[in-house]
């Protein structure tokens, strides 16, 4: 069964799988430990167990005064999960948060 819930720091361990695609941009830990301290709320993990991280979605909001918008950094699903409905998951998950 799949969850969605927010990325934890330890994540950064265990999205290789994620990540292992040409279609898949790749950033420096640097760059993913900026977003999860900025935003993290609005940073989610999909996982097949607790420590297994089979996809995420990595969002931002940007703007001043009001007009404020919301940024999708990244969203992604390792090949082997793919075609389930994950980044739609993953989507939704971001837009209820923001």
């Amino acid at each position: 069964m799949t969850t969605v819930r927010a990325f934890k720091c330890n994540d950064l361990l265990a999205y290789n799988d994620v990540n292992v695609d040409a279609l898949t941009e790749t950033y420096g830990l640097a760059f993913y430990l900026q977003y999860l301290a900025t935003w993290p709320e609005y940073f989610s993990a999909a996982t097949a167990t607790e420590s297994d991280v089979i996809g995420y979605v990595m969002g931002k909001c940007e703007g001043k005064n009001e007009l404020w918008h919301g940024h999708v950094t990244a969203v992604t699903v390792a090949p082997n999960y793919r075609r389930q409905g994950l980044a739609k998951m993953l989507m939704h998950e971001l837009e209820e948060v923001t």
